[in-house]
């Protein structure tokens, strides 16, 4: 990074006391032999993932991997002298962001080391700096973690579940697939679970995988669920359900006290008498006979709102299917009743979650998260801000990250993102991307080259 001035401190002025305290403790010559120097970044405009009105002119004050404070450039550098391990650097313009998240992947169903780091790798020049994958191959999703955390290789930092489901849903070819080589059903990543099974020791090897959180997917009653989650929560495990587990419907999902629920879609079932006992893919809710306004939706977001139960939405997935006949998808979900019951969760105030469950085409610079971002905004109803909080705040907290993610402010991590242009003018100049920081290191865009342009589309 190109040094145009130093700078010493100061303690001048009352403002400026608190700054220059968590800048330089002690005096300016304190910093011990092993503390990194003082970088300061200025010269843009700052969207802290707060949802408050920008900071113009801002500056931020950053020791290695920590930010040690935020403020204007005029409050943060006026009446400083230099000190002579400090260094500054001006941004010349532009619009900073936290690091954005992708809530809802799939790296390692069938796992390819290859095609997984080539997808992370566009994720990560696009501004993407951490994701969550919804369960796959343990083995290979920890071997990611662990590179990514690294920075052995050029990722987001891979944060991922353990799937949990009734028995016969294992024999599904996915599952069976993610467990290559040994039984699915009973492997810590993927296990299946019983009225019988011992739910500490259950959650205790899903644990040991090193998985942030358990995904409940399907074929459990209501009070098997609800006793994962006690579980999952007791040993410090975030826990994240299809919104329709089968048979235990949305709002029994809800009320377990799951922390995130995926796919809007699927909350349709929580308005039908008739449901399946078993999760399978050839029916679905009769939508022509339900309205996203109507009363049993109502109960189901107090219910959320009182949960605090966050929504992962999927929307795009459901948007991509409805532009596209041949995609099984658009029979399953129509498009229009789905956006208009995440415009209704929005407006009554149940967080959003930024998630994708596909890949986008490789011949697209940019991933899917930004497909996803701008069906928010364009079919969600969704304001810009509240799209980049959706990706930003809203995401660390449903990862369990939120005390070192998705804010920038003081104590967080160094991780961030530079735009050209203003997205809270268009959500697309999420697009515009000139530079990322993940965890203190700094990726410019220009350095970006295309790998492996032809992806395959990931399952749910």
């Amino acid at each position: 990074m190109r040094l145009e001035a130093v700078m010493r401190c100061s303690l001048h002025g009352a403002l400026l006391t608190v700054f220059l305290h968590a800048l330089c403790p002690g005096s300016a010559s304190a910093q011990g032999p092993d503390q990194p120097p003082l970088e300061v970044l200025y010269g843009f405009t700052l969207i802290d993932g707060k949802g408050g009105p920008p900071i113009e002119d801002a500056a931020i004050g950053l020791r290695g991997n920590r930010i040690v404070t935020v403020s204007t450039r005029s409050e943060l550098l006026s009446g400083l002298e230099t000190p002579a391990d400090a260094l500054t650097t001006d941004l010349g313009g532009g619009y900073l962001i936290p690091g954005l998240i992708d809530a809802h992947v799939h790296l390692a169903t069938a796992p390819n080391r290859a095609r997984a780091e080539a997808e992370l790798y566009r994720m990560l020049y696009a501004g993407v700096t951490s994701v969550r994958d919804m369960a796959g191959d343990g083995r290979a999703l920890a071997s990611l973690a662990r590179d990514s955390r690294l920075g052995v290789i050029t990722a987001p930092d891979v944060y991922f579940a353990a799937l949990m489901a009734g028995p016969s849903f294992l024999l599904d070819p996915r599952p069976q697939s993610s467990a290559a080589g040994e039984t699915a059903g009973e492997v810590p990543w993927m296990q299946g679970i019983n009225p019988d099974t011992d739910l500490v020791t259950a959650v205790a090897r899903a644990q040991g995988t090193y998985a942030t959180g358990i995904k409940i997917y399907a074929n459990l009653d209501p009070d098997l669920v609800a006793g994962i989650t006690a579980e999952a929560h007791r040993q410090g495990m975030q826990v994240w359900a299809h919104s329709m587990v089968f048979p235990t419907r949305p709002l029994e999902v809800v009320n377990s006290g799951v922390d995130v629920v995926s796919h809007a879609c699927r909350l349709a079932w929580e308005g039908m008498a008739d449901a399946p006992a078993e999760y399978h893919h050839d029916r679905v809710p009769l939508y022509a006979n339900l309205d996203p306004e109507s009363a049993v939706f109502t109960e189901l977001f107090d219910a959320m709102r009182r949960q605090g139960t966050i929504i992962d939405a999927t929307l795009a997935m459901y948007g991509r299917a409805a532009r596209d006949p041949g995609n099984p998808l658009s029979d399953r979900c129509p498009a229009d009743f789905v956006r208009s019951l995440v415009s209704r969760a929005h407006r009554e105030g149940i967080p959003i979650v930024a998630g994708t469950d596909f890949t986008a085409p490789g011949s697209d610079p940019y991933p899917s998260l930004h497909l996803e971002l701008e069906e928010l905004v364009n079919f969600g109803q969704l304001s810009p801000m509240a799209a980049i909080e959706s990706a930003t705040r809203i995401a660390a907290e449903a990862l369990g990250i939120n005390d070192t993610h998705g804010i920038v402010e003081a104590g967080r991590r160094v991780t961030f993102v530079l735009l050209d242009r203003n997205p809270l003018d268009d959500i697309g100049n999420l697009r515009s991307v000139r530079a990322v920081w993940k965890n203190g290191e700094r990726f410019p865009r220009s350095a970006y080259r295309p790998r492996d342009p032809e992806q395959p589309a990931w399952g749910t």
